[in-house]
C-alpha cells in the first residue's frame, strides 16, 4: 500500500471485495512481507524530511513526481513541497478518485502550481467516478492541464488496449474538441516523459 488514508480499504471484511491492488497486499503479508503504509506528513501537517531528501532527488534528475493514492492534505503539502524543492513535472495522480476527491477548486489550484491532473479510465468504468464529474473536472482546470490514462487490466474492465481509444471517444461525444482531446492523450503526456518537450 502506498498511502495511509487506503490502510481501511486493504482490511477484509465480511461481504466486501477488497480491491485488486489491496488482494495483493493481503498476499504478500502472507507470505511474510509486511509493508506498512508510507507517511510523508508529520503529526503537525509538514512534509517528513525524508521526503524533502526525495523531491530534492526528483528535482536534481528532472523525474516526474506523483502523487499515488495520497489523500488530499498529504497531496496539497507534497505539492507545495516538491515546488519549494524545484520539482518542475509533477502528476496529481487520479484526483477524482473517491480516496482523493480532491474539488474542482482544489484541482484548479493544483494547476496554477504547474501540476498535470490525470484523467482515468478505469474509475468511471468501474463506476467509482461519473463521465459527467470527469467532463466537469476537466473543463474546470482546461485541457493543458490534464492528461488521459486508463489504469485498465483488472479482470472486469475493458481491454487495455481499447481503453484511450473509449476514453476520446467519449470525450468527443461530450463536445471536447480533437485538438483538446489529442493535448491531453498525446501532446500531455509526451511533455511528461520527455521532461517538458512536447
Amino acid at each position: 500500500m502506498d498511502a495511509a488514508n487506503e490502510a481501511h480499504e486493504a482490511e477484509p471484511k465480511p461481504g466486501r471485495k477488497l480491491p485488486l491492488w489491496a488482494q495483493l497486499q493481503l498476499e504478500l503479508r502472507e507470505a511474510g512481507l509486511p509493508l506498512p503504509p508510507i507517511e510523508v506528513l508529520n503529526p503537525d501537517g509538514t512534509v517528513r524530511p525524508a521526503l524533502r531528501q526525495v523531491l530534492q532527488v526528483i528535482a536534481r534528475h528532472g523525474l516526474v513526481l506523483a502523487t499515488g493514492h495520497l489523500g488530499r492534505d498529504e497531496i496539497m503539502a507534497v505539492v507545495q513541497a516538491a515546488r519549494e524543492e524545484g520539482v518542475q513535472h509533477i502528476v496529481i495522480t487520479h484526483p477524482d478518485y473517491p480516496t482523493q476527491n480532491l474539488s474542482f477548486e482544489d484541482q484548479q489550484a493544483l494547476a496554477r502550481q504547474g501540476a498535470y491532473l490525470e484523467r482515468c479510465l478505469a474509475p468511471i468504468v468501474s463506476g467509482k467516478v461519473s463521465w459527467e464529474h470527469t467532463f466537469e473536472a476537466i473543463r474546470a482546470t482546461g485541457p493543458a492541464h490534464s492528461f488521459l490514462s486508463t489504469d485498465l487490466g483488472q479482470p472486469q474492465n475493458p481491454p487495455v488496449e481499447d481503453g484511450l481509444a473509449l476514453f476520446a471517444d467519449r470525450l468527443l461525444e461530450a463536445g471536447f474538441s480533437e485538438e483538446e482531446v489529442r493535448v491531453m492523450a498525446v501532446t500531455n503526456t509526451v511533455r511528461l516523459a520527455t521532461g517538458g518537450r512536447a
